[in-house]
């Protein structure tokens, strides 16, 4: 038996305890064996929660530990994408530099900028095409291949004016180019602009070029008579060099068009100045030059017409018969006491005139087929009863 006061060992039938004197019991009364019987129960319940206070700090530290582990994996992962990250960051900004790098390259690279254009136009991509080249003759006013891309694209995007210009340019430095004279006028005939055809083959000087396109050069009406001074009424015929082509003329002194009259039969040129000009446009719609052709016709008025008889007196017993002279081709009119227009009578041949009685003067003139009024003619006549 150990003593309940320190606990040391007590020798049995002791009654004290050798150690520290405390009383020994050694039959414990009823009260003593219930304060035992409590004193176990707290002691189990403290056993208890202490081993419950020792799992749950178990608990708690497994769980910190649980928790330190999963932060720690947490970091660890953190920080290996972001290191991830970084290096995809790195990554791409160092394939956004050598794209960059080889996109500023090859943007003043001219072989690069003409290849892509040229790819681009034969896969039909022309608004990409359009990009590349415009690019290309930047980087190369004189490459006449790549002024000549520029064009087409601009056609095929139909953007005419601009495909002009670009061409335009392009023969001011080469005149003799032959595809952009082609290009050129292909342009120009779709839109059924025939002026300009013809001002840009105006201008060439090439006779290579100008052979290569002569079907669109259409040449001068030819005039049957020279301009000039004429003194009888002619006729005009006017001729083209062209197997179907079309004479358009006016006699007014205005420039003809497709407007103006089509010659179909000879032109009738009357006494005074006419002023003919003449074009041809042949079978594609391209007009000539103009000729300009002036005509001055002076007619020569018929000669005072003859009177018979000539001037004098007469009786009544006499012949008193007024006879006017008529060329062929010829009217006369006369009058008495005045000169004679077209508006007074008529001299009929086939009856002569009466002397009027007193005296009178008798007029007469001469108009030929052309219209031309001669001076007047004129007798002086007393006609009186005989004595």
């Amino acid at each position: 038996m150990k003593c309940s006061n320190c606990g040391k060992p007590v020798e049995e039938g002791r009654l004290f305890c050798m150690n520290c004197g405390q009383e020994i019991q050694w039959v414990p009364d009823y009260d003593s064996f219930g304060n035992y019987m409590e004193q176990e129960r707290i002691k189990k319940e403290q056993e208890r929660k202490r081993k419950e206070r020792a799992e749950a700090e178990a608990a708690r530290r497994k769980a910190a530990l649980l928790e330190e582990e999963k932060r720690k994996k947490k970091k660890k992962r953190m920080i290996t994408l972001a290191g991830v990250s970084i290096a995809a960051v790195v990554c791409i900004l160092f394939g956004f530099f050598l794209k960059f790098s080889n996109d500023q390259r090859n943007y003043n690279d001219f072989n690069y900028q003409m290849g892509m254009a040229e790819t681009a136009f034969s896969n039909h991509k022309y608004e990409e095409c359009y990009t590349f080249v415009q690019r290309a003759v930047e980087l190369d006013q004189s490459d006449t291949d790549a002024k000549l891309l520029l064009a087409q694209v601009q056609i095929k995007l139909e953007k005419s004016k601009e495909a002009v210009t670009t061409l335009k340019k392009l023969l001011k430095t080469e005149p003799d180019n032959v595809t952009a004279y082609g290009q050129l006028i292909k342009i120009y005939e779709q839109s059924e602009s025939f002026d300009e055809i013809k001002e840009l083959l105006d201008q060439c000087e090439d006779d290579d070029i100008l052979k290569k396109y002569d079907s669109y050069i259409s040449s001068v009406p030819v005039f049957s008579l020279p301009g000039g001074d004429y003194d009888e009424l002619k006729s005009l015929q006017l001729y083209s060099r062209e197997d179907n082509g079309t004479i358009y003329y006016t006699t007014d002194g205005s420039d003809p068009s497709r407007d103006s009259n089509v010659y179909t039969e000879s032109i009738s040129l009357n006494d005074g100045t006419t002023t003919v000009k003449a074009i041809v446009i042949n079978a594609k719609g391209i007009a000539s030059d103009i000729v300009t052709n002036r005509y001055n016709i002076t007619l020569t008025p018929p000669d005072s017409p003859r009177i018979s008889p000539s001037s004098g007196k007469f009786t009544t017993d006499m012949d008193t018969r007024i006879y006017i002279i008529v060329p062929d081709g010829c009217k006369a009119y006369y009058a008495f006491d005045k000169k004679p227009t077209i508006g007074d009578e008529a001299y009929d041949p086939g009856q002569p005139v009466e002397m009027k009685m007193g005296t009178h003067t008798f007029y007469a003139i001469l108009v030929d087929e052309n219209g031309k009024v001669s001076y007047p003619g004129s007798a002086i006549y007393t006609l009186s009863d005989p004595e």
